[in-house]
């Protein structure tokens, strides 16, 4: 249990999935449920189920969505200046309390929220540290890879599995849909594309991306850093954090031939030749591909893309792009490139947080 709330729940599970993984990553996973408000009214009464899919970096200490005393503690709000607090919009972040209230406003319906663990519970290869002093993990993907382990079997054969088995869940794909941001954006796209037979719904927000190339020379500038930190150390951590996602992009696709130990570079900085086998790695990953691959996996998925215009990580012209595969395909979503000026500290992080309650909206219309 957690934050002493009997609906607000951590259970731990035995992902059968992911033993003999070849990081030893652990194998018991926590995952962070949520049960609305009157889960315990009626034992006969059965409920749908979104899964959440979290960002890079994330893990089983920093969920998405918490309560709000979980959630004030991940901000640091305590010490957090108020000048860089005034610019963020609190009251339009996800908590545990604000789905109880729109469920007891009758603004949307019950529903189960289930948050697994998609860390690798490997460090970063910089050893950075997130706000709390943990040190931040490398991600998943919530992809099967013979290098990371076989996270999408996880998520859908252990924790739907699990959840369904625990819990007073509607076990059918009329009755449960997928959504994640960034790295989880991604994962939402993948495992709907990979298994269609078990969504009804996606809501992918800002959904990260191994495009190609020129990823590599992506400078990520992170607004937030810039204002507490000054522009140095800012740049120093934000390359640092780019630098590790595109190390994670080796790690997981093409360990064993990696890509980025091979960049050769003219004396301008520019790139001039590299691995194309690797490159082709990283590609077979890249969302247009597979999209390519199974158009006709998304053909009775009711599904929604968005990304802030101004992402810092590069995102919103991978969103355009995907829409754009998704357009040519005639394949039926709903698409939005926002802009929002109350997520300018970092649009990445508050686009996708000021999002989370809206994509949980459109997948309880289907489900």
């Amino acid at each position: 249990m957690s934050d002493k709330n009997p609906r607000y729940l951590i259970d731990t599970i035995h992902a059968k999935s992911l033993e003999d993984n070849p990081l030893n990553s652990p194998v018991n996973r926590d995952l962070h449920i949520y049960l609305p408000p009157d889960y315990f009214e009626n034992e006969e009464t059965r409920f749908p189920v979104i899964y959440y899919l979290h960002g890079y970096a994330g893990n089983n200490k920093t969920w998405t969505v918490t309560s709000e005393m979980s959630n004030d503690k991940a901000m640091d709000r305590k010490n957090m200046p108020q000048d860089i607090l005034d610019q963020i919009d609190i009251d339009n972040l996800a908590t545990f309390e604000k789905m109880d209230d729109l469920i007891r406003n009758g603004d949307i319906k019950s529903f189960i929220l289930v948050q697994p663990d998609g860390s690798l519970h490997v460090p970063n290869i910089f050893n950075r540290k997130d706000l709390r002093g943990n040190i931040e993990p490398k991600g998943s993907f919530f992809v099967n890879s013979p290098y990371s382990g076989n996270y999408m079997d996880y998520i859908i054969n252990d924790v739907i599995k699990y959840v369904d088995s625990n819990y007073r869940t509607i076990n059918s794909i009329e009755h449960r849909a997928l959504m994640g941001g960034s790295m989880g954006g991604y994962g939402t796209l993948y495992l709907a594309l990979h298994h269609p037979e078990k969504f009804i719904a996606a809501s992918s927000l800002s959904p990260g991306n191994p495009r190609d190339i020129e990823i590599l020379d992506l400078k990520v500038r992170i607004p937030l850093y810039t204002q507490i930190l000054g522009e140095e150390l800012a740049n120093q951590i934000a390359d640092s954090a780019w630098k590790d996602i595109i190390d994670s992009y080796d790690l997981v696709f093409s360990n064993e031939n990696r890509l980025i130990p091979t960049v050769k570079r003219n004396q301008e900085g520019k790139i001039t030749d590299y691995n194309k086998e690797a490159r082709d790695n990283w590609r077979n990953h890249n969302l247009i591909s597979v999209i390519e691959k199974k158009p006709d996996a998304l053909k009775q998925l009711n599904l929604q893309l968005n990304c802030e215009a101004t992402d810092e990580f590069g995102l919103a012209e991978d969103a355009q792009l995907i829409h754009n595969k998704l357009i040519e395909l005639e394949i039926n979503h709903d698409y939005e490139l926002y802009s929002d000026p109350k997520a300018a500290l970092t649009p990445h992080i508050l686009g996708i947080g000021y999002h989370i309650i809206l994509g949980i909206k459109y997948c309880l219309k289907f489900i």
